[in-house]
């Protein structure tokens, strides 16, 4: 069982937001006691989310929603995390957050948090396993930790150039092209165009917050963009559960195994094949 001193060496504080990302096979006591323990340690203002690495993508958890990720913290510690995982870890980690990942392949873990985006990842150091765990591992377990970029993906910002291309006043500094060369062959500006280029975006994925200046309300929006994106959120999410297709087959072990997504959500666990009934009123607006 986990103890204290593990929750401490994640670095867990109360009032956190904490995203689980856990893969098959695990032990069910050992997955609920750090269920628990974390929740203990956040409080009641603080968030446990728990979900299976397959399922974490059409989970449709908001972008910079989590203070903390841990990923494969429970033995085996032998599953790889693909590289579109990595990058929703990061889509849905605050900026500034923290991400510790536990593995007994470290270098090929390394590689993939960086091409992910991640910075300040750590040199592996052995894991804090308990006794138990110690006993039923046989490669040696390391731990990595790195942290999302201290800005939001896409943000942009604004470069005073204005120096560095200043025109030379210099005759031999300047380069000059005659355009009337008949050796110069200039590229025809339509055929750098693709089809892609040509395609009408959608006006409604052109609005941006005049605060902010991108797709992403501000703190006191008032225009209507914070609505809008909070209505596109919950209609993803309905999507994925209309379209729900158990991808981690271990729906029936109950709470601690099912994703934020899942239907069976809140049922007592069941027998495998054993066909479940769902309330009418799943999947339906409360509204």
């Amino acid at each position: 069982m986990l103890t204290d001193f593990a929750i401490k060496m994640f670095g867990v504080r109360p009032s956190q937001k904490v995203l689980v990302i856990w893969n098959s096979p695990v032990d069910a006591e050992e997955l609920q006691a750090l269920v628990v323990d974390l929740k203990s340690t956040v409080g009641n203002d603080g968030k446990i989310a728990l979900e299976n690495s397959e399922m974490v993508i059409s989970s449709g958890h908001p972008s910079s929603t989590f203070d903390q990720i841990l990923v494969g913290v429970l033995p085996p510690f032998e599953f790889r995390c693909p590289l579109n995982v990595w990058g929703e870890a990061l889509r849905v980690l605050k900026p500034g957050g923290t991400l510790i990942a536990r593995t007994i392949d470290s270098s090929s873990t390394q590689s993939e948090l960086k091409l992910s985006g991640f910075t300040s990842v750590s040199e592996p150091k052995d894991a804090s396993l308990t006794d138990e765990q110690k006993r039923n591992v046989v490669s040696r377990v390391v731990e990595i930790t790195c942290q999302k970029p201290n800005f939001e993906v896409g943000s942009a910002m604004k470069l005073s150039l204005g120096k560095a291309l200043a025109p030379k006043t210099s005759e031999t500094g300047t380069w000059k092209i005659d355009l009337d060369d008949d050796d110069v062959d200039l590229e025809d500006p339509d055929d750098l165009l693709t089809e892609e280029d040509l395609i009408r975006p959608d006006p409604a994925s052109l609005k941006v917050c005049g605060t902010t200046g991108q797709r992403k309300a501000c703190k006191n929006c008032v225009c209507g963009l914070k609505e809008e994106l909070e209505a596109d959120d919950i209609k993803k999410v309905e999507e994925n559960k209309k379209n729900f297709k158990s991808s981690c087959g271990s729906c029936y072990l109950g709470d601690a195994f099912r994703c934020a997504s899942c239907p069976y959500l809140g049922m007592p666990a069941f027998k495998p094949g054993e066909k479940v009934k769902l309330a009418e009123t799943t999947l339906q607006d409360a509204a």
